[in-house]
């Protein structure tokens, strides 16, 4: 094996390594998803903090995978192709980051809800579908990642207008009950506070869902071939978590 061979192939495993980091970061994500969400149907406060703590470790992915990108630039001087594929795994890892942050107001507002009205979420406000829509797009980006499959990465934003149909259903209902019922605004705001929040997660997942189609488009260079999908988008473990109690509460676990 040449020198260039080797260098070649020490680069593109340090990629794949980017990529594999990536998805676990995505996957921690997930899972506090589904941890904010029962929580908040729930008003369950212990399963809110969790999320709100487990924010840090999704900076601290953020952080690292940011660092393994700026080595394999300073190491390896990529090309036009492999650097924007580089360039686009930093610009993914911060609005995953933000997906978190944007989990960790859902969970802050949800333990003050619970500690002052005990209420959970409205169901009226149909937000179990809205749960749904969005756990689905950010499955279904991650998988699209895993493979850099341009074509299903497409499909997301079309398939983010129907959370906005939802969600703009639901912030109109929210209106009508602060119309309707003056005294309780306080805890209506902070149900639209939440709403809102979905909505900056959907347009997080559609610029990821972009970031994919560029990043894709590297492979219809002739020099290169697709690279083989890295199993599940989403890895089944995650040891660094240690809520196994909290899993399995959650529907469906």
């Amino acid at each position: 094996m040449t020198h260039d061979e080797h260098t070649l192939k020490r680069f593109d495993t340090e990629l794949a390594e980017i990529r594999s980091r990536i998805l676990t970061m995505g996957g921690l994500v997930e899972i506090q998803l589904k941890l904010a969400m029962h929580a908040l149907f729930e008003a369950n406060t212990y399963i809110a903090r969790q999320v709100v703590e487990q924010d840090q470790q999704v900076n601290r992915m953020e952080v690292e995978i940011d660092g393994l990108c700026c080595c394999a630039i300073a190491r390896h001087k990529p090309t036009a192709s492999d650097l924007r594929l580089i360039v686009n795994a930093t610009k993914i890892i911060v609005q995953l980051e933000r997906i978190g942050d944007e989990l960790k107001k859902i969970a802050s507002i949800t333990e003050r809800r619970a500690r002052q009205y005990r209420l959970a979420f409205p169901r009226s406000l149909k937000m179990s579908h809205i749960s749904t829509l969005v756990q689905t797009l950010l499955q279904d980006v991650l998988q699209s990642y895993a493979c850099l499959e341009p074509d299903s990465a497409r499909k997301i934003g079309k398939h983010n207008e129907a959370l906005k149909i939802a969600l703009n259903t639901a912030t109109h209902h929210i209106i009508e009950m602060m119309t309707a019922q003056p005294h309780a605004i306080s805890a209506s705001l902070e149900t639209l506070f939440i709403v809102k929040a979905f909505e900056r997660i959907g347009d997080h997942i559609k610029y990821v869902s972009l970031l994919i189609i560029h990043s894709a488009n590297r492979y219809y260079d002739t020099k290169y071939q697709p690279l083989p999908c890295i199993g599940n988008a989403v890895p089944p473990v995650y040891p660094a978590l240690h809520l196994p109690d909290v899993q399995a509460a959650l529907p469906g676990q």
